[in-house]
């Protein structure tokens, strides 16, 4: 309900799966147009749109739960009332949603299925809560861990998004190891990258999206200040993203772009996205419990990675080898000066064109038939 890239490239997978089928997707209004705008007019058209009210993406529990009671009982209803309704795909699971289902389920006619993407995230399976929070039972009820714990029914299938994220979550709760299933990421695979295609100089380096601590920002700072000083006019960094309000006040010297507290759009995003050689991702550990949004831009727009060396970026390069660098997290500044020094371009367009060719298995054509069997069979 809350991702636009992402439900976009899954109704565009379902479609394609089901090419047949009625699909009814609800969401808010803002948010149906912009999926509208990435499927296109031949994609939206075989879809039916209506519009429900979501609560904030970042409500807490007991703000979230009675609209999600009331949003989940009115979806079941409809998928008990339409015959021609065979499944309620959910795609955002949070604790209060988790409860809710459960609450709900023995009302769900038997031929009826309920798929729940766990699409969000879910760091805070490692989060260690602090004693007043830790001796609160309402606050244990409210999180996703305990929803996990004690919500997952039998008869609803999770799909749980990478197969280093489900590594990472059955290594925090090892009794969930049978209970979901791993699809990857789909990506909507008709974005042409556009921009360089040479490792020219200077090279430029991103960091994309919201300029978070987890993310790995003021590192992506420090790093940049270092290399600048070192390698005077021959790597340009940028930030194509926002900041939030509390870090104006940082110092942006290292960057070409002044960075700005307002989102881009989508257009501008990937306009400035083309641009770059490299983009940055040096996560923090927690971040391996979240599908990262921004290596999927990567693949989509073929930009190779500088990243830390987590499952989440390890696992594709697996299966193509070179798509970038992984480096520990003293080894960034190194790393890039190796590039600027090193200049091969050979291999840069190698690393792009493996990019391009992880972007193909992640694309509704090649994931249509391993959705069909997650719907038809429950299991890829």
């Amino acid at each position: 309900m809350e991702h636009v890239p992402f439900n976009a490239a899954l109704l565009k997978t379902i479609r394609t799966a089901f090419p047949d089928k009625t699909i009814d997707f609800w969401g808010e209004d803002s948010h149906i147009e912009e999926i509208k705008r990435q499927l296109g007019a031949s994609y939206s058209v075989s879809i039916k749109w209506s519009s429900i009210m979501i609560p904030p993406r970042h409500a807490g529990f007991y703000k979230r739960f009675l609209p999600d009671l009331q949003n989940i009982k009115f979806l079941l209803d409809k998928l008990n009332s339409e015959p021609s309704s065979d499944v309620l795909v959910i795609t955002f699971g949070n604790a209060s949603i988790l409860w809710t289902l459960k609450y709900y389920i023995s009302s769900v006619n038997k031929d009826k299925k309920i798929q729940v993407v766990l699409h969000g995230d879910f760091s805070k399976l490692r989060y260690r809560a602090s004693l007043r929070d830790h001796l609160n039972p309402l606050y244990h009820i409210g999180t996703l861990k305990t929803a996990l714990r004690f919500a997952c029914e039998q008869r609803i299938q999770y799909i749980v998004l990478e197969e280093a994220i489900h590594s990472a979550i059955i290594e925090v709760m090892p009794f969930l190891g049978d209970r979901f299933s791993v699809f990857d990421h789909p990506l909507p695979g008709d974005n042409k990258p556009v921009g360089v295609c040479d490792l020219t100089s200077p090279v430029q380096i991103g960091f994309l999206g919201a300029a978070s601590e987890r993310k790995g920002f003021i590192r992506y700072l420090q790093v940049a200040a270092d290399v600048k000083r070192q390698m005077p006019g021959l790597a340009d960094f940028h930030l194509v993203g926002y900041i939030s309000e509390y870090q104006r006040n940082y110092d942006f010297d290292c960057l070409i772009d002044k960075p700005t507290t307002q989102r881009l759009n989508r257009d501008e995003y990937v306009n400035r996205l083309n641009k770059l050689h490299f983009v940055c991702l040096f996560y923090e550990r927690e971040y391996e419990l979240t599908a990262s949004g921004v290596l999927l831009d990567c693949i989509e727009y073929g930009k190779p990675i500088i990243a830390s060396r987590l499952p989440i970026f390890e696992m594709p390069a697996r299966k193509l080898h070179d798509i970038g660098y992984l480096c520990d997290s003293d080894e960034f500044s190194r790393t890039i000066i190796n590039i600027i020094n090193t200049n091969d371009s050979a291999r840069y367009e190698k690393q792009v064109q493996n990019m391009l060719r992880l972007k193909v298995t992640r694309s509704p054509e090649t994931l249509a038939n391993v959705y069909r069997g997650l719907i038809e069979y429950g299991h890829a």
